[in-house]
């Protein structure tokens, strides 16, 4: 269903509703993909508006020029997606994610703020090693405090742990 909106987007003299619908949905959901689908729409849409394409707005009735695009996208879009579409390379806003489980993996999810939280401390082993864990996947991490890196925690069989604060012990996976 997506490509087919984005091929309107390409082609069309009219947005559907059904395509400005699905635009602004997907500020309800502000997992990457959705993200990223609607800033390649929009970029599609500013090329051809600014290359001089009449296109129109089935639900406003408003025929867009740069100006009244750039609106529409800054109204009804976040900060973020604006500066996708409208800023140079440079001067794009910087977003964070952090990681949510989901079916068969995990979804990259807009912060609500760049300092929410990726890394859990557990314990210290020493004044320069912390042992931490990701909060979304609870793998568990020694972070250098010297270089503030991180590097993760492998068991002697080669394997990835994960961290129980039930019992408060560290299993393999």
């Amino acid at each position: 269903m997506k490509k087919i909106l984005l091929e309107e987007a390409k082609n069309s003299s009219t947005l559907s509703k059904e395509l400005i619908s699905n635009l602004l949905e997907t500020m309800d959901y502000t997992s990457m993909s959705f993200l990223d689908w609607a800033i390649d729409v929009l970029k599609v849409l500013k090329v051809r508006i600014d290359r001089g394409d009449k296109i129109q707005d089935a639900v406003s009735g408003v025929t867009y020029d740069k100006a009244s695009f750039q609106e529409f996208v800054k109204k009804n879009f976040s900060s973020y997606v604006h500066s996708q579409v409208f800023a140079s390379p440079d001067k794009m806003e910087k977003a964070y994610f952090s990681l949510k489980a989901c079916e068969g993996g995990y979804n990259l999810v807009l912060a609500a703020s760049p300092k929410e939280k990726t890394y859990e401390w557990i314990s210290s082993l020493s004044k320069r090693f912390s042992i931490v864990k990701m909060i979304a996947t609870d793998i568990v991490y020694i972070k250098d405090m010297k270089n503030n890196s991180y590097t993760p925690f492998i068991s002697e069989n080669g394997k990835y742990c994960r961290y129980c604060e039930k019992e408060g012990k560290i299993f393999e996976v």
